[in-house]
């Protein structure tokens, strides 16, 4: 998250020039704040689990999606594979 930047108080490059505004930083408990959504550090990737430091904002009555990104991954090379074949 910009090291560079956040390591002297400044805010990260991509919040600093984000158009809409849709992204924050700050302290933990200015966030928590400013919100009006829940906040997710949980991710589950194919059978992991994983708790990160990176708190996404979801909406409260948001329902839990749960994406199998290593079937995508794997739809994905299947395709790749095939476009190369017809193109030998």
């Amino acid at each position: 998250m910009c090291y560079d930047r956040t390591s002297v108080g400044r805010k990260p490059m991509c919040v600093s020039v984000c158009p809409s505004g849709a992204l924050a930083f700050g302290p933990r408990e200015e966030m928590l704040a400013r919100r009006r959504e829940q906040t997710t550090d949980v991710f589950v990737i194919g059978a992991q689990t994983i708790r990160t430091k990176v708190q996404l904002m979801v909406p409260r009555a948001a329902e839990v999606v749960h994406l199998d990104v290593t079937a995508f991954m794997d739809r994905s090379l299947d395709a790749a594979s095939t476009e190369v074949e017809a193109h030998a």
